[in-house]
């Protein structure tokens, strides 16, 4: 008898593991079967556990107010008394996305009425907007074997989150909120919040939170905040492009390259020059080895959203420069780091249309040039696998860009004043 009890310990042990554990592993820990952060340049913030009457329509306003479009995870069993609430969700813009029928923990639901229950809260989110949900988020982030299996078969996209405020607790204070999650937003990051459940009264907190947030994130930190959306993207794409990803935040740490602000297709630092001499429209000598000089970077997050091809990357690129050299040239003038630089200069394949924005082109004279230019199309194909085969046509070697301080500020910190004024 006691072998028995063991054996059957064993098998209900052996169960609940494949039922539930190793997939709320591999979910949680390794991003397998879900979505953890998106891949599109910002971040992005999702709403749990609503609609409420109370509080939805007050975190619509907030959003509203600036400008941001989020992600509700929506509870249909809620959902389904307040229809207006919905459409207003729809209304402001933002996405709709589903918490299951009922806010129950994936764990505690045996494999069919897991399949009936999110059957059930598509049929109903259907009704209320028109069309099934794409984004399905499950209560607490709780999975089982049965749930992975519907999403697989249903073609849900199963969303997780990489930063959280843990706002559902009362005892979180604005403040912890705010500090919590930008201690945990970088590029890509998707943020987990609540406009409703959790303790009573706790959304008050993340009410109060959520505009010193936002300014945060977009001022400090220097994202954008944009709508979730996913690329269709492989398992494999998804980790090459995490590998790359962190080397270049370790290369731009080491080199201090920072960004300008959340929209800027530029980054800047500081470095020493290695070339020839450059002198300006007057003839003066502005560089020459051994000067320091401001190192012009492309954000190259941003160009994930600039095409399908090299020819369309390449215009909305010139077309994004145009838009963001004038905040550039504000940064310049207005950061004592930059007061002796006389000259500011890129190295890139990307160099058709840049005589039009007032940058100078010189040919990049360094034995390493087939190297940069390598490794400037593994950054166009990591950003941008669609244009992949394009890439051979921007050659193998990259030109410098150049423009002085002088003609940098002339050309556009008037323009840009004159626009604001």
């Amino acid at each position: 008898m006691p072998t028995t009890l063991l054996y059957t310990f064993i098998v209900a042990i052996s169960v609940f593991a494949v039922y539930t554990l190793i997939p709320e592993l591999f979910v949680h820990f390794f991003g397998i079967g879900s979505w953890k952060r998106h891949y599109s340049p910002g971040v992005t913030l999702t709403f749990d556990d609503g609609p409420d009457p109370r509080y939805t329509p007050r975190f619509l306003t907030v959003l509203a107010e600036q400008n941001v479009r989020a992600c509700f995870f929506l509870v249909a069993e809620k959902a389904e008394k307040q229809p207006e609430l919905v459409k207003s969700i729809l209304d402001h813009g933002h996405t709709v996305g589903s918490h299951g029928y009922r806010h129950r923990h994936a764990w505690l639901m045996p494999p069919l009425k897991t399949w009936d229950l999110w059957n059930k809260a598509m049929e109903e989110m259907r009704r209320l907007t028109g069309q099934e949900p794409v984004y399905v988020r499950a209560p607490w982030g709780g999975v089982n074997l049965s749930f992975l299996l519907w999403c697989h078969f249903k073609g849900k996209k199963l969303i997780s989150w990489s930063a959280d405020g843990r706002d559902w607790r009362i005892e979180r204070t604005p403040n912890h909120i705010m500090q919590r999650i930008t201690g945990r937003t970088k590029e890509g990051t998707i943020v987990l919040l609540h406009d409703s459940g959790g303790d009573e009264g706790a959304p008050e907190n993340t009410l109060a939170a959520l505009k010193p947030l936002i300014m945060k994130i977009q001022k400090e930190l220097k994202l954008p905040l944009v709508p979730l959306q996913l690329p269709g993207w492989s398992l494999p794409k998804r980790i090459g492009f995490r590998v790359w990803e962190k080397w270049e935040h370790f290369y731009g740490q080491r080199k201090q390259i920072t960004r300008i602000d959340e929209r800027n297709i530029f980054r800047l630092g500081l470095t020493r020059y290695h070339g020839p001499e450059l002198f300006n429209e007057n003839g003066e000598l502005i560089a020459s080895a051994g000067d320091m000089i401001g190192e012009i970077h492309l954000d190259n997050t941003r160009f994930q959203s600039f095409g399908a091809n090299i020819q369309k990357i390449g215009y909305n690129a010139l077309k994004q420069a145009r838009l963001s050299l004038p905040a550039l040239a504000s940064y310049i003038s207005l950061n004592p780091g930059y007061k002796d630089i006389k000259v500011f200069l890129g190295v890139t394949l990307i160099n058709r249309g840049v005589k039009g924005l007032g940058f100078n082109v010189t040919e990049y004279t360094n034995g390493n040039a087939g190297f940069i230019g390598f490794m400037q199309k593994i950054v166009y194909r990591v950003y941008n696998p669609s244009a992949k085969k394009d890439t051979e046509k921007l050659g193998t070697k990259p030109k410098v860009v150049w423009i002085s301080k002088d003609a940098l500020l002339e050309k556009y910190l008037t323009k840009k004043s004159s626009t604001q004024g």
